[in-house]
């Protein structure tokens, strides 16, 4: 597995040269690229997204600024009936910002469509559905993640939490267990075991998520499998 690195302020720190940034940026995207060939895609996936994010908000608030700089009147244009001012002079380092934005955009833009396209047909290829009976309470519970080319089953501790300072929820996992999985292990009798040995959780909410090919657990399955629970429980 790579280790694809940017720091969120790349574009601003340190040296403020387009080449130099070009190196920077093209050195992490193949870094990403080469998770993604391997389906690793988290965390790159939102890491990419957020890089995006940052960059597009950079360029419109350059143009913002650009834009609020007094200007000087230097003529009239009668035939468009507007006045003519004097164009602004960057200083070379927000020429040099300006450069590696608009080099950079469409780069993270790609990168963030394939991201998203592999996302959508992994997603695409997994069972999704509840075990047993389905409790009034959803916001704890277990997740089988099962692996149908190892016959493993992954079990997770899971709690639905709000993240006040993005006013979202996520699941928080806490692994468990692996089981491998046969005929008299089915996933009712692997809940119904729980319940025995954890006491705590009388009647818990149970979800199943079965993959048929052998994904990465923690770089895809399992952030994929935790939007799918929050998905469902809303």
């Amino acid at each position: 597995m790579y280790m694809a690195t940017l720091t969120k302020d790349w574009l601003t720190d340190g040296w403020i040269d387009f080449e130099y940034k070009k190196y920077l940026l093209l050195a992490y995207l193949q870094d990403v690229k080469g998770n993604f060939s391997q389906a690793r895609l988290f965390p790159d996936l939102p890491d990419v997204q957020t890089h995006f994010e940052i960059a597009s908000q950079l360029k419109n608030t350059k143009s913002e600024i650009v834009a609020s700089f007094p200007k000087k009147v230097t003529g009239v244009d009668f035939k468009k009936k507007r006045f003519v001012y004097e164009k602004f002079q960057e200083s070379q380092q927000l020429s040099e910002i300006d450069s590696i934005l608009e080099y950079s955009l469409p780069l993270f833009q790609q990168t963030l469509t394939e991201g998203r396209n592999q996302y959508a047909d992994i997603e695409a290829q997994l069972t999704f559905a509840p075990v047993g009976i389905v409790p009034l309470h959803l916001k704890e519970g277990y997740l089988f993640l099962y692996r149908a080319r190892r016959h493993e089953t992954d079990i997770y501790h899971y709690q639905i939490r709000l993240f006040e300072h993005r006013e979202q929820r996520g699941v928080q996992t806490t692994y468990l267990e692996t089981v491998r999985k046969s005929i008299s292990t089915t996933f009712e009798n692997l809940k119904l075991t729980l319940i025995k040995k954890r006491r705590e959780l009388p009647n818990p909410a149970t979800y199943l998520i079965e993959s048929p090919a052998d994904y990465p657990v923690q770089e895809t399955l399992l952030p994929i499998a935790k939007r799918l629970i929050v998905k469902y429980v809303a």
